[in-house]
């Protein structure tokens, strides 16, 4: 060891999880990420590493948070400078380390010739499982800049792991899991959307062959970064495993400045030894307890919204907003959101963005009437925007054509007939700040559904130089102006759907809209997709139309209402051609929502293993005193009857009542099924490990149970 200030092995403990950090070689590595060691020594290390390889290096180069070629590392560089010929080879050592009383670890490495330092911060909060890790680049030079090429987050993977899991998709079908085995491959994902993308999130999941939804090993990772970024995972020719997750940086997108730092995005880990449920838990605590947007919504019940753009679409005008507003009450709505076409000529796709004042034509009193018409019905009032954008047909524009993200040398990419703003540039900022801050002063608006609907194809600036990164941090830095200015307004994050979800956003918005799908088949897969990481008050779930706009798909009010119940409900459809049929089972899940939410945004998620035609989730009380789940038929059973449905997470030495609170009974064999449970009272470990008997569904329909302590 180049340097002895330190220990060989550092450990961080809470309640439930151990990290250890080997700090022998002269960078430091995450050793171990698990169940809380009691005993550890550091005696025992001699039983832990690995021999001399044959034909190989006499010390095997170490799987570093940030690995450099000079370690002999062959696989993909942790991180890669250039200053000049001479500063390419960059050779930290490991130089301080200091550790906090329980949960926190900072360790200092610096490369003396390259004049190069990184931070390095670990955290493992007491509450909850979860471990975070930033990373700061900091120019030592005095006079000499500094080329940042990489700053790729590195961890080894187990070698009792054999599978990892990521997350993949597309524009109107977010979130679907994808398992594959590890092997003497790399697996490589780059995303340069200029969002978090829908094709695929910066998340992983590496775990045991044989994970189930209660049972096995597993460890993720998500990089909290709304920008470009890469995601890699590699078997090396020795055997060992790690996977990386960086921001993807173009050629010279990050230079800096002599006494200047780059700051990467966060990476935060989470372990289970309890299957995909077990992780599912920890990530929704680390969520619930880290990101003060989200502990904030524990203060009210998340309020049932409606959305006029699957109804209404551009054709809104202030008589049918007003009658909207009624009728929407009338079915126990809280908040009424005006989605696109409110604002100066926007009749269609093709214009006004960027003017953000309200369409005299369509709203000859602003948005006065409907601000006082949702007051009176007890209603929030909450508005559609997209500042990020600019139409070519705009005022905006047309007095600023130079404020937008292109290349000289190229023309103009249009994308939804829409370019993008340099959010970077300060009158940019100033100027999108000013137009919301007159909407927000002007009336009380307490929901902002802030849009993002096209990727970044010309990512440069008017400098010419690469723009993601910078555009990132200004769109931070423009969120937090905003919430800063109206603490009380909640903010919406939405991009094309489901194209920017992850924690770094996370940071600024309070609910995210997964998927511009509202056919509850396809919103079954994404809901059990994002409900992995994200808790379900943050799920933006809306009962669509009968017949999905996207799909074509026709489904029965019963079923799109079951899909939506299970994170914060919405209802976006023309809801004045309902009859009178559907409009009591609207009212009937309302309510049911109401009874509920607090439970179900609040208790602990449970995933449950299924047949292939089948998905079964639900929540249950941190005290075990209730729980909610659902069950959903997706295509006609192999069998005539169904497996039996076994219940998670219950106090087993408890009794409980089990209602079947939806659908209203429809059916001869649902009807059976409501009265076989009526007075009837189990115990918890008969309800997970017999289960109930279901009754005969038919395929695309949705059963939700109530369970309470007897």
């Amino acid at each position: 060891m180049e340097n002895s200030e330190f220990q060989p092995f550092y450990q961080l403990n809470n309640s439930d999880t151990s990290v250890l950090v080997d700090c022998r070689q002269r960078l430091p590595v995450i050793f171990y990420v698990g169940p809380r060691l009691e005993h550890f020594d550091v005696a025992n290390l001699a039983l832990l590493d690995r021999h001399e390889a044959p034909a190989s290096l006499p010390a095997e180069p170490p799987i570093a948070l940030l690995p450099d070629i000079t370690s002999g590392w062959l696989g993909h560089p942790g991180i890669a400078v250039r200053r000049g010929l001479q500063g390419w080879q960059l050779h930290c050592v490991l130089q301080r380390v200091s550790q906090s009383q329980c949960d926190g670890l900072v360790l200092t490495a610096t490369c003396a010739v390259t004049q190069v330092s990184v931070l390095y911060e670990l955290a493992l909060p007491a509450a909850g499982d979860a471990l975070s890790i930033a990373v700061t680049v900091v120019n030592d030079s005095s006079s000499e800049m500094l080329s940042l090429d990489e700053c790729n987050l590195t961890l080894p993977i187990p070698d009792h792991f054999s599978d990892f899991t990521d997350f993949s998709g597309r524009w109107g079908l977010e979130f679907q899991s994808r398992t594959q085995s590890l092997q003497q491959v790399a697996y490589s994902r780059e995303n340069r959307t200029g969002r978090t993308s829908h094709s695929g999130s910066a998340s992983v999941v590496v775990h045991e062959e044989r994970l189930s939804a209660t049972h096995g090993h597993a460890f993720s990772c998500h990089l909290a970064w709304s920008g470009n970024h890469c995601l890699r995972v590699e078997q090396l020719v020795d055997g060992r495993r790690y996977l990386q997750l960086g921001e993807l940086l173009a050629p010279e997108e990050i230079v800096l400045s002599p006494g200047t730092a780059y700051s990467a995005p966060v990476v935060w880990c989470c372990f289970s030894a309890g299957g995909l449920t077990g992780l599912s838990r920890c990530w929704h605590r680390l969520i619930r307890a880290q990101f003060p947007t989200v502990a904030k919504l524990q203060q009210k019940p998340r309020l049932v919204q409606i959305n006029t753009w699957e109804g209404h679409y551009f054709d809104v005008n202030e008589s049918k907003l007003l009658g909207l507003i009624d009728q929407a009450a009338q079915l126990g709505v809280e908040r009424f959101v005006l989605d696109d076409g409110w604002f100066c000529g926007r009749n269609d796709d093709k214009s006004s963005l960027g003017d953000w004042w309200a369409d005299t034509k369509k709203l000859p009193r602003g948005l006065t009437p409907l601000v006082e018409a949702c007051s009176r019905n007890e209603m929030e009032f909450g508005l559609w925007v997209e500042p990020e954008m600019v139409s070519p047909d705009s005022d905006l524009y047309r007095s600023h054509p130079d404020w937008i993200l292109s290349h000289e040398s190229a023309p103009q990419l249009l994308a939804r007939h829409q370019l993008v703003l340099d959010l970077a540039r300060p009158e940019v900022e100033a100027y999108i700040f000013d137009s919301l801050s007159a909407l927000l002063s002007q009336h009380p608006i307490r929901y902002l559904k802030w849009d993002m609907n096209r990727d970044i194809h010309q990512a440069g600036n008017a400098l010419g130089h690469p723009a993601v990164s910078g555009q990132t941090r200004a769109l931070y830095r423009l969120l937090n102006r905003v919430k800063t200015a109206f603490p009380e307004v909640e903010i919406e994050g939405c991009a094309s759907g489901g194209g920017r979800v992850d924690c770094g956003v996370l940071n600024y918005v309070s609910r995210f809209w997964p998927s511009d799908t509202n056919d509850a088949l396809d919103r079954l897969s994404v809901q059990r997709g994002f409900s992995l990481f994200y808790p379900p008050e943050l799920m933006g779930c809306h009962i669509g139309p009968e017949t999905c706009h996207l799909t074509g798909r026709q489904h029965d009010l019963t079923f799109r209402a079951g899909v939506a119940f299970w994170g914060h409900l919405g209802i976006e459809m023309d809801i004045t051609t309902l009859s009178d049929h559907d409009r009591a089972t609207m009212m009937l899940l309302i309510e049911l929502y109401k009874n509920h939410r607090q439970l179900l945004h609040s208790g602990q998620p449970q995933r449950l293993d299924r047949p292939k035609e089948e998905m079964g989730w639900g929540v249950v009380s941190t005290a075990q005193e209730e729980g909610l789940f659902g069950h959903a038929q997706l295509m006609s059973a192999l069998r005539p009857f169904p497996v039996r449905y076994r219940f998670q997470g219950l106090d087993k030495s408890a009794h409980y009542r089990v209602q079947c609170i939806w659908p209203p009974i429809d059916s001869e064999f649902l009807n059976d099924h409501v009265a076989s449970l009526q007075e009837q009272k189990l115990s918890g470990d008969v309800l997970m490990q017999l289960g109930i008997a279901l009754p005969i569904r038919k395929p695309e329909s949705v059963l939700i149970y109530y369970l309470s302590k007897a």
